[in-house]
């Protein structure tokens, strides 16, 4: 008799369970669970408690696909869970139910402004994502779970939903009507941002405006002080990815602030100056300037703190115009990611103007392509790790007709923007999909 693969996963699922839950136990790291008084996160495992997890997460995977079998788990797809999120998050049901307390369906339809069949039915789904739960005892009744309650406690993940699913969930599904229109029987993927699938699926306008980019829709959808919504959105979503990433361990480490001395560093798309905060307060002897849509600047204006105000300060700039600002830095942090080459050569371009001999370009990209120029000898990495990637290089495919980049590709962008340049360090680590590409201006 053939050896059983599911009891084969089973084995391989317990050891790796276990192998976490002890580690955990001995870096003194409470485990989730889904109660509302659950840790929002593993915070603080390391990088071989993170391989073992996402391995244990692929086996889940291999599993649950098994047991489903090749048909049902197809016809199981996650589409109606998406879309169920997304409602859940567009109207905010996280504050419909307290935290330590439940609320009724029609108390909940009430809060959101809802009908109560379309809120129960909604709820319903979600229950069976673990996004609420109905009371022990009382099915009339709703509360939360850990997953619902982190949702209503940061505000980052919320605007992360509304980013991932709002934004750019309805032109991925346009991704065929795109390809099919633009790019089939060619033999690359056509470059033109106005060919994209989100310039497709709001090229007929179907929120009342037209919208060739997000960059558009994030600025100029709403109206009156409605105006720009998105955007607020977006802001908080960039705050809460650097908490996701550990982006500030990057930024400082990108380069050697300290030693840059009193210099001045134009963080380009710093939206709200979360990073030029961090480098001032730590480097006293910096002068940070934010650039960023004029959209941002009551953000920033807003959240800047009172004792950094004298050395970092925000200028409204397109970056695709020539850079009006002399510094000695100019820091690109997830900006080039979200273009496609010849676009992310012009921004580059865009920088020469003010340049002079010496000049640093420091560029902080996400690397979605983590395993490409890796050793081959080495052990791969977890599908649920490469597909952490492999998802934003789609949504990069159907939002700006771009992908996500291995680190050393960037070596080719600077040199197309201007042989002037010189990329000194590169710098990616795969775990953390997180690349440091650090150029110098020639000037010769």
């Amino acid at each position: 008799m053939a050896e059983s693969m599911l009891r084969g996963l089973a084995a391989e699922i317990t050891k790796l369970a276990d192998s976490f839950a002890s580690s955990l136990q001995e870096n003194n790291l409470p485990e989730a669970s889904f109660g509302v008084d659950s840790p929002m996160s593993h915070k603080g495992i390391t990088a071989e408690m993170f391989i073992t997890r996402q391995a244990l997460s692929d086996k889940l995977m291999d599993m649950w696909y098994l047991v489903q079998g090749p048909s049902e788990s197809i016809f199981n797809y996650v589409i109606p869970d998406a879309a169920c999120l997304n409602v859940l998050n567009h109207f905010n049901f996280w504050s419909a139910v307290p935290l330590d307390g439940s609320a009724s369906y029609s108390e909940i339809a009430e809060r959101v402004s809802l009908p109560q069949d379309v809120v129960t039915r909604i709820l319903q789904h979600g229950i069976t994502l673990r996004l609420f739960e109905e009371v022990d005892g009382d099915s009339s009744r709703i509360r939360h779970t850990s997953r619902s309650a982190a949702l209503a406690r940061q505000v980052g993940l919320q605007a992360l939903v509304s980013s991932v699913l709002d934004i750019t969930g309805a032109p991925m599904m346009a991704m065929t009507s795109a390809l099919e229109k633009y790019s089939k029987g060619k033999t690359q993927l056509t470059q033109d941002m106005r060919e994209t699938a989100f310039a497709l699926f709001h090229s007929t306008g179907p929120f009342g405006k037209k919208y060739v980019n997000s960059w558009e829709y994030l600025e100029n959808d709403g109206e009156g002080d409605h105006r720009g919504w998105r955007q607020a959105k977006f802001v908080e979503f960039m705050r809460y990815i650097k908490e996701i990433f550990q982006l500030e361990g990057v930024v400082v480490n990108a380069y050697d602030w300290k030693a840059a001395g009193k210099a001045t560093v134009v963080d380009v798309g710093g939206s709200a100056g979360h990073d030029a905060v961090l480098l001032a307060r730590k480097y006293p002897d910096l002068n940070l300037i934010v650039q960023d849509m004029p959209m941002v600047k009551p953000v920033f204006e807003a959240d800047c703190p009172p004792d950094v105000r004298d050395r970092v300060s925000f200028v409204e700039h397109d970056l695709y115009l020539p850079q009006p600002t002399q510094a000695d830095i100019y820091m690109l942090k997830l900006i080039l990611h979200d273009y496609s080459e010849p676009e992310a050569v012009n921004i580059l371009k865009a920088l020469t103007p003010g340049l002079r001999p010496g000049n640093r370009v420091i560029v902080i990209e996400y690397i979605g392509k983590v395993d490409e120029g890796t050793d081959a000898k080495k052990d791969p990495l977890p599908l649920s790790v490469r597909q952490m990637g492999t998802s934003t290089d789609l949504r990069m495919m159907a939002m700006f007709n771009t992908s996500e980049r291995p680190a050393e590709s960037y070596r080719g962008i600077f040199r197309a923007a201007d042989e002037r340049f010189d990329v000194v360090n590169v710098k990616a680590d795969p775990l953390s999909f997180m690349a440091v590409i650090e150029a110098v201006w020639r000037g010769y």
